[in-house]
């Protein structure tokens, strides 16, 4: 078993961006903890994700991000909620949904790159879908 420790910054990166995309949230909202087996399972399929060639630059930009911005544990819930409710409105995968966030944040200009524009954004989208 990968007993590799992450680092805070790489929690909240995998929190974020994996979101929906592993079946960790849902273990534990079930079971209320996680074995080891669950618990192998969600680093499998972490790691799949992330050697997936078309995953990296999000997650390099997204680390970036997460490094300069350093969201509160609220504004990521915040972010996760807002991702839910336009990937319910528009019948998506949330993780597409967050890659578009992405992209919208990175047709900005450098300065206004940061996390707190990103929430924006997903509240504005979040908001035609409530």
């Amino acid at each position: 078993m990968d007993t590799t420790k992450r680092s805070p910054l790489d929690r909240l990166l995998f929190a974020t961006f994996l979101k929906g995309r592993t079946s960790s949230r849902d273990l534990w909202e079930e079971k209320g903890d996680m074995t080891p087996e669950d618990n192998q399972k969600i680093i499998e399929e972490t790691n799949e994700i992330i050697n997936d060639d078309s995953t990296y630059p999000f997650i390099s930009y997204l680390t970036n991000l997460l490094a300069k911005s350093k969201p509160s544990d609220d504004a990521v819930k915040k972010l996760h909620e807002h991702i839910d409710t336009i990937a319910e409105g528009l019948y998506e995968d949330s993780t597409d949904v967050f890659r578009a966030l992405l992209a919208k944040l990175i047709e900005q200009p450098e300065e206004k790159q940061t996390f707190d524009r990103l929430l924006e954004i997903a509240e504005k989208f979040a908001a035609r879908y409530e």
